[in-house]
């Protein structure tokens, strides 16, 4: 995928994240995220991502963005995670890298 395409994915879901607040009872989260699988090594980024929820201990659908340290690429991403305390983890699938991802975070919960 071109560096062209990769930026303007990116300031895409940048301008999600920016208007998203204003949906009902959605959150941001910040963590770390861990690629896994698709025949690539493991790449470490760190995330931030808007939530749909904000519940502790109940389910939640994302979608973000990556920078991954280890490449210096940046990835978009969707996300299913669960909510703990102030804390998030789920998985979910890399829409530039092509590959799965592991992350866990802290959000704002209630």
């Amino acid at each position: 995928m071109s560096s062209a395409v990769k930026h303007i994915l990116a300031a895409t879901c940048v301008a999600f994240l920016s208007v998203s607040p204003a949906l009902a009872d959605g959150t941001f989260m910040l963590g770390g995220t861990l690629t896994f699988g698709a025949n690539q090594q493991p790449n470490f980024g760190v995330s931030a991502r808007f939530l749909e929820n904000d519940q502790v201990d109940e389910s939640t659908l994302g979608a973000g963005v990556t920078y991954y340290f280890a490449t210096q690429d940046i990835g978009v991403d969707v996300f299913a995670g669960y909510i703990f305390d102030s804390a998030v983890f789920g998985v979910g699938y890399d829409l530039v890298q092509s590959t799965p991802i592991m992350s866990l975070g802290v959000a704002n919960t209630d």
